[in-house]
């Protein structure tokens, strides 16, 4: 059983590894559910012997992309394989909520030789078990999911379903776990990997700040970044299960 960290920063990167995550999910703007990070940060995550995936999502709010946004996925899909990346994580879908098979097949094509995981666009589709059917024929490896709830706890009789209908010809991750859920939705949903955020957040180290000049809508001088005794206490929980 494999616990998959999402990261978008080298400090929560290292951290991850650090405390035991056993595959690490590279993106940027976790804010905004990740994005495709860096071809730079991309380089420098796979000098470590732990497996590290690509988010492949060119912008945030939906999955019904362009095609020129397409083209760029394409376009980050081919360098992450020529960086020697072992897996890449992308999902599209259709207007009315399906999973759009023909890019999704043009994208799978791209990524050969990788593993690919479908992320949680597939939450936002109208039939779940019409989508997983619709990926395994794609060829995608897993499948991330919530159960189409904000969390796994919440969605986990979906999660249950969504994993009988599988019948291990797809892998199940369960996404956004914590060390009080992760035991019990294994248990119940039968997942095959679980996956957590594992975040917290810190202040800037910066000694002066100019308070008047922010940059974003957030907390410019705060920074979300995993909590490595989170990672630690959800590894504790899932052993011997």
């Amino acid at each position: 059983m494999n616990l998959e960290i999402c990261v978008d920063n080298y400090e929560s990167f290292s951290t991850a590894l650090k405390h035991g995550a056993d595959r690490i999910e590279l993106c940027s703007s976790l804010r905004e559910g990740g994005l495709t990070p860096s071809y730079a940060f991309m380089e420098a995550a796979l000098k470590v012997s732990q497996p590290v995936f690509m988010m492949i999502r060119p912008r945030s709010c939906d999955f019904l992309y362009t095609d020129n946004e397409i083209e760029i996925m394409h376009r980050d899909i081919h360098a992450a394989k020529k960086l020697g990346a072992p897996g890449v994580v992308f999902g599209v879908l259709t207007a009315d909520g399906n999973i759009n098979s023909p890019v999704m097949k043009s994208l799978v094509k791209e990524a050969s030789g990788m593993d690919v995981t479908c992320h949680r666009a597939f939450d936002q589709v109208e039939d779940v078990f019409e989508a997983v059917d619709s990926l395994i024929e794609l060829g995608v490896k897993r499948i991330l999911t919530s159960g189409q709830a904000e969390n796994p706890y919440d969605g986990v009789d979906m999660l249950q379903k969504v994993v009988a209908h599988a019948q291990k010809r797809v892998m199940i991750m369960a996404a956004g776990v914590t060390p009080a859920t992760v035991k019990e939705i294994i248990i119940k949903a039968g997942v095959d990997e679980v996956h957590s955020a594992a975040a917290t957040s810190r202040k800037s180290n910066m000694s002066y700040v100019k308070s008047d000049a922010q940059m974003g809508h957030g907390e410019d001088f705060r920074m979300n970044v995993v909590d490595g005794e989170v990672v630690r206490a959800i590894k504790l929980n899932m052993s011997g299960i």
